[in-house]
């Protein structure tokens, strides 16, 4: 038959899914500096900031330092700073999250008087700073290094009460003096839809403008397939994003990692972001401005998404499962994927990496993009993109699918969990919705709550008397050979490690114990149509510490 000599390219081209979920015309979001002004930073910073200039930060002005004695009092230079900043056009995002030593012994407020006071703050602070644009309620309000006091060990059910007590009384105070003053919600670290959730059960909704995510723990390729979970809570299908804190700790990568994620959040329908942080924290974050005030390589990169994509209208290029790119207006290409080669066929397009410097032999990488920068690009024709053999990956084509209905990203893999005979369905499941699971949407079942599977990691079982294993089922569309590359990495933690099994329609081709990062291959598969290959990870006697870092991806031979 004609289409038993498809190449891996098309191949790649029939298994990819188009109808991954979009947002309706899609702008490039507006970019903010998370600060800390407020906490005394060097005001060199704020000369640097101005040099830049950054036009948007997001900073706290501490409630203990203004609210001495009844009285609200603006003397130093940590509680004054905002106005600086509004001389040279600045706005700022102003988070409140902090106790107070007069109000329930200085941590997180949960008394009434305590509540309304919190909410009094923010307030006075709107009223007297009027470039303060939004308040932004909590700061990773899910986390255990933000919540103090009795709430600290009082489980998600209270932090949630807590949390929409403390949003009620900014958002009805702030409203009440400056009505056009957004109020940013939810206040997490991550994406937890489960958490998210609780907080709209209990009618956050009504008294935010905007959803604030940190999404530390998800990977760049992920953050539009976790959004668009979050976005199946009815009350917040529609509500804005804003990312108030995202940022690299690797100084060679952090220039691209800002442009990927930028393309991934402008595609997501993200409106604001703020990268973290604009100077030194001692915590291995790269700054935009370096110890000495200099402004880093990345802070290169912060200027030109600042001034040049912020706000312009984008489009995503998904040639294929392996290739992310996004379009801004018709004039910039933020491009990476799987390795190989790039062609540019028109001579007054430019190629640069992420801080600008040309490109002489373009290739495609996952950690360094590439940016095309011209008139009126077109990628379908201006880009022409060297072959490869990628058929299927774990990571690229991991999705979250609804009830009843078909991964949106066209996954090649069936995924699912197994005891004995029995096949467990792997359904999508909120982040956080209790204790002791990942903070992002990830996969699992309720017959074995301690099963889960995310887009880079999982756990095959909670208990050795109920050993579920984790499947990778792959159904050859045609005859072709195949290579597999298998890459498995259990943490040090696991017991005894895991148990890793590879047949093919029955025929075991490998069994074989892992604990430590191993790469395995099979090369030179013959498949017939039809014919399938299982990847299976498992407990090796027992599942404690069985967390596993794993990559799977089906390649045709060469």
């Amino acid at each position: 038959m004609k289409h038993l000599a498809l190449s891996g390219a098309v191949f790649s081209a029939i298994l990819y899914c188009t109808s991954v979920p979009s947002v309706a015309d899609p702008v490039g979001p507006e970019l903010a500096a998370a600060s800390n002004f407020g906490q005394g930073a060097r005001q060199d910073y704020l000369a640097a900031g101005r040099s830049l200039p950054v036009l948007d930060f997001r900073d706290a002005v501490y409630w203990d330092d203004v609210d001495q004695d009844g009285r609200f009092v603006f003397t130093t230079p940590s509680t004054r700073y905002p106005a600086l900043l509004a001389s040279w056009g600045a706005g700022m995002s102003l988070t409140v999250n902090n106790g107070h030593p007069d109000y329930d012994g200085g941590t997180t407020p949960l008394s009434p008087a305590a509540v309304q006071r919190f909410g009094r703050h923010a307030a006075e602070l709107v009223q007297r700073f009027p470039n303060i644009h939004s308040v932004e309620v909590g700061n990773e309000f899910n986390s255990a290094n933000f919540v103090s006091g009795p709430l600290r060990d009082a489980g998600l059910a209270a932090r949630a009460d807590a949390y929409v007590a403390l949003l009620a009384s900014v958002s009805s105070q702030v409203k009440a003096v400056r009505p056009e003053v957004k109020i940013l919600g939810g206040g997490v670290h991550s994406i937890p839809t489960g958490f998210l959730a609780a907080q709209i059960d209990r009618g956050a909704a009504a008294w935010m403008d905007a959803i604030v995510l940190h999404p530390y723990d998800t990977p760049v390729e992920m953050l539009l397939r976790q959004i668009e979970v979050m976005r199946r809570i009815p009350e917040l299908a529609d509500i804005p994003v804003e990312i108030t804190e995202f940022g690299s700790q690797d100084p060679d990568l952090a220039p691209s990692y800002l442009l990927r994620s930028y393309c991934q959040m402008a595609l997501s329908g993200v409106t604001r972001a703020a990268w973290y942080a604009i100077n030194p924290r001692g915590d291995g974050y790269v700054p935009l401005f370096d110890a000495s005030a200099k402004l880093t390589p990345t802070g290169r990169t912060f200027d030109f998404v600042a001034s040049k994509l912020a706000g312009q209208p984008v489009q995503a290029y998904r040639p294929d499962p392996f290739t992310y790119g996004c379009l801004f207006g018709d004039h910039t290409l933020i491009l990476w994927g799987e390795p190989r080669a790039v062609q540019i066929t028109r001579a007054d397009l430019s190629v640069q990496n992420a801080v600008g410097d040309a490109v002489e032999n373009p290739h495609l990488s996952m950690d360094q993009a590439l940016l095309i920068t011209g008139t009126q690009i077109v990628p379908s024709t201006d880009i022409q993109l060297g072959p490869q053999n990628l058929l299927a990956d774990s990571y690229h084509q991991f999705g979250y699918p609804e009830p009843g209905q078909a991964d949106p990203t066209g996954d090649p893999f069936e995924r699912f969990g197994r005891f004995g005979d029995r096949e467990l369905i792997l359904a999508t499941q909120d982040g956080q919705g209790r204790e002791g699971v990942p903070w992002v949407p990830y996969r699992g079942t309720d017959w074995d709550k301690g099963l889960r599977l995310l887009s880079q990691q999982m756990l095959p079982s909670d208990g050795a008397d109920f050993p579920v294993e984790i499947v990778h089922r792959y159904t050859s569309p045609v005859a072709q050979t195949v290579d597999l590359l298998l890459n498995v990495d259990p943490v040090p933690r696991s017991e005894d490690g895991i148990l890793l099994t590879v047949s093919s329609d029955g025929a075991q081709l490998i069994h074989q114990v892992i604990s430590q990062a191993t790469e395995t291959q099979l090369q030179r598969l013959e498949l017939v149509a039809g014919q399938t290959v299982e990847i299976s990870i498992g407990p090796n006697g027992n599942a404690r510490g069985d967390v596993t870092d794993y990559r799977f991806q089906v390649l045709q031979a060469r």
